[in-house]
């Protein structure tokens, strides 16, 4: 999947100019409760802008004079993001991006390098959440035979009416044993469980839905 679909338009954003003030960018981020903007000039995205980089520019630089300092331009202040993302990026990529640095958010360009929007981390994380199914039950299994197990538990779930949303299998250290974590979605857990167990497969954990 790529993050086209999910990224906030830049038409819905509010965005700084290089040529504003550093007090007009402050009272824009504090009136609306924002941490962080994007600089834009034109179609292009420059960089971003915080609020707590501007006060601690202004702290480093020994200036008494408040107001003569903050009307400085914005293009002094301006902070420039890792990375600039392409709107044709899988949303794996954008998730290790947010992994690997400390921005809020990816800015988002097309094919000619204009700034289309940004990528916010929840986003990101909302779509991750519902493809993986995170908020569906989840049920653990014990096996030595993965491609053996699934198979069986696949019938199972399917003769039951209910739906795998994922499968994760990880090593569990002793020996060939390995845990299978099943998201499902399932009118009644308990039912399906008792009908795994009866199969015999080895349920270790249950965990209703969120």
């Amino acid at each position: 999947m790529l993050i086209k679909p999910i990224i906030l338009p830049a038409s819905k954003l509010t965005v700084l100019s290089p040529e504003d003030t550093a007090q007009k960018a402050i009272q824009i981020i504090e009136d609306n409760g924002f941490l962080s903007l994007p600089v834009v000039e034109g179609k292009k995205f420059v960089g971003l802008l915080s609020k707590q980089f501007i006060y601690d520019e202004f702290f480093k630089s020994g200036e008494t004079d408040y107001n003569k300092f903050f009307q400085k331009t914005v293009a002094e202040f301006i902070i420039t993001p890792p990375e600039v993302v392409k709107d044709s990026t899988p949303v794996e990529e954008a998730a290790e991006m947010f992994f690997e640095s400390k921005i809020r958010f990816l800015p988002v360009v097309d094919n000619n390098n204009d700034f289309i929007g940004i990528l916010t981390q929840k986003a990101l994380f909302d779509i991750i959440t519902r493809v993986f199914g995170l908020h569906d039950a989840k049920i653990v299994i014990l096996s030595s035979d993965f491609t053996g197990v699934i198979a069986k538990i696949s019938e199972i779930i399917y003769k039951f009416g209910a739906n795998i949303t994922n499968i994760v299998q990880m090593d569990t250290g002793l020996m060939e044993v390995k845990e299978i974590s099943i998201r499902v979605e399932c009118d009644n857990l308990d039912k399906l469980v008792e009908k795994l167990k009866n199969n015999g497969i080895k349920v270790r954990e249950v965990i209703p839905a969120k």
